[in-house]
């Protein structure tokens, strides 16, 4: 497979959103690519940023908001590299 045919499954992969049989793919093409390997812990990283934020943060305007979501999911994944270490 190629990264442009995986790479739109990416998200819904990291977020479990894909039936075992459209994983599979991925999952494969992900051992292999180191790229949207690393695109799959990014996207999870964010997923556990936003999944700590309160209610009230997450519904409404998010235009505007992407550095800030990236810096909050770097801080959450060196906060986890820091402490399992």
């Amino acid at each position: 497979m190629k990264c442009e045919q995986e790479r739109t499954r990416l998200a819904a992969y990291a977020m479990g959103a894909l039936d075992p049989g459209e994983a599979a793919p991925v999952d494969g093409h992900i051992q292999d690519c180191a790229a949207c390997a690393a695109d799959v812990d990014e996207i999870r990283t964010a997923v556990a940023a936003v999944r700590q934020l309160p209610a009230e943060d997450i519904v409404g305007n998010w235009s505007g908001k992407l550095p800030e979501l990236r810096e909050a999911a770097v801080r959450a994944a060196l906060t986890r590299t820091r402490g399992s270490g």
